[in-house]
C-alpha cells in the first residue's frame, strides 16, 4: 500500500492517537473493574467512571470511523476491506450492547442488584477488550503498511 499519500510521520501520528484512545478505554475498564471489586457500590464514583468510559469509547469509535478506516480503505485489498467491515459491524453490535447495558443498569438497578451489575459489567468489559484486540490486530498493521 505504498504511495497513497501518507507519510511515515502521518501514520505514526494516527498510530499514536489510536494507542492513546485504547489506553483511555483500558484505564476506564480498570476503573470500572476496581469499582466492581468492592463489596458495595459507590454509585456516584461508579457513575462518573461509566460516563468517562462511554465518552472514551465514543471518541475512539469516531476516530477510527472518521480517520483510520478511510485512510486504510484507499488502497485496501479485499482481505483488508473484509476485516475493516468486520470492525465496523462490531462497532454497531457494541453500540447496541452498550446502550442496552446502560439503560438496564441505572443507578437504582445497580443498587438493587449489585451482584447482577458486577456480572453484566464483566461481560461488557470483556466485549470492549475483545474489540480493542481486534482493532490492534487489523488497524495497526494496516497503518504501518500505508506509511511504509
Amino acid at each position: 500500500m505504498v504511495g497513497l499519500g501518507y507519510s511515515v510521520a502521518m501514520t505514526d501520528d494516527m498510530t499514536a492517537a489510536l494507542n492513546a484512545h485504547h489506553r483511555h478505554i483500558e484505564e476506564g475498564i480498570r476503573e470500572i473493574a476496581a469499582h466492581c471489586s468492592r463489596a458495595a457500590p459507590d454509585i456516584s464514583g461508579l457513575s462518573a467512571a461509566r460516563v468517562r468510559l462511554s465518552r472514551a469509547s465514543a471518541a475512539r469509535t469516531r476516530y477510527i470511523n472518521d480517520i483510520i478506516i478511510p485512510a486504510l480503505l484507499e488502497g485496501a485489498d479485499p482481505a483488508l476491506r473484509a476485516k475493516l467491515g468486520t470492525i465496523q459491524k462490531a462497532f454497531s453490535a457494541k453500540r447496541l450492547a452498550s446502550s442496552e447495558h446502560v439503560s438496564t443498569w441505572t443507578s437504582k438497578s445497580i443498587e438493587a442488584d449489585w451482584e447482577g451489575y458486577r456480572a453484566a459489567s464483566r461481560t461488557i468489559r470483556a466485549m470492549m477488550e475483545e474489540q480493542i484486540d481486534r482493532e490492534r490486530s487489523v488497524l495497526l498493521p494496516g497503518l504501518k503498511n500505508i506509511g511504509s
